[in-house]
């Protein structure tokens, strides 16, 4: 059966679904227990703004209701995110692919910083990571919300489609032979930039194929970045 609606929990994520107004709102629970909470009482005032139903209940039933204890004294029912078709996306500057990333929290942190700097696209593979679940929206502090997210194709797939599209691909790989400060100083028009898994990293075949593989420069003694850190110094620096 398909998943109608999601319970989203977070602070953040509550406010940033409602300012979104993506997504079709049936509830909000907040803690009843919360009001020495300056941030909860401001989510308050928000959707009393909005004019969202709202309810107050108790710890055990905002867990009850999302399963998680991040939940922050914050728990919303809306509709199930919307995903954007791939195509729809191909007039874009600039895409991000997330290449075998399993990890919610990764996922959520790169998106997070996807949209602080100007990523508005993010491209998931059908099979091998996390759609857009709560998990997700809470580790992305609801930056998801305001993104375009595809999940139409394999990433060999979306590479080969960006490619025809005049796409230059940068494939982030420890043994790359550019930095991203090369690739900025190209100038590539329209940029498809690949973050893979920490365990398995970006897929031989989009590295084979890849117009540039480049690598972070790193000093200190530790053998790599964090996916999610190492995805958001690259959309940093390659930025629109």
């Amino acid at each position: 059966m398909a998943v109608t609606s999601d319970c989203i929990y977070g602070i953040n994520p509550v406010f940033e679904v409602v300012r979104a107004g993506r997504r079709q709102i049936s509830r909000v629970w907040l803690n009843k227990d919360g009001g020495n909470n300056p941030r909860l009482r401001k989510l308050a005032q928000f959707l009393d703004s909005r004019q969202a139903p709202v309810a107050w209940v108790d710890r055990a039933a905002l867990f009850d209701l999302c399963g998680s204890r991040e939940h922050q004294g914050a728990v919303i029912e809306a509709s199930a995110f919307e995903y954007t078709p791939f195509v729809d996306m191909l007039e874009s500057s600039r895409l991000v692919l997330l290449d075998s990333i399993e990890d919610p929290h990764n996922v959520g942190a790169i998106m997070r910083s996807a949209e602080a700097f100007g990523w508005e696209n993010v491209l998931l593979p059908r099979r091998g990571s996390p759609l857009i679940l709560p998990s997700v929206v809470k580790a992305s502090a609801g930056a998801c919300e305001h993104l375009r997210v595809a999940v139409n194709c394999s990433a060999n797939q979306y590479m080969r489609i960006a490619q025809e599209a005049g796409y230059a691909v940068v494939a982030l790989d420890a043994s790359g032979k550019v930095s991203l400060e090369d690739v900025r100083a190209a100038e590539p028009e329209k940029l498809l930039l690949v973050v893979g898994g920490e365990d398995s990293g970006v897929s031989q075949f989009i590295i084979n194929n890849a117009e540039y593989v480049a690598a972070i420069a790193q000093k200190g003694r530790i053998n790599s970045l964090n996916a999610s850190v190492a995805a958001a110094l690259a959309l940093y620096v390659l930025g629109g």
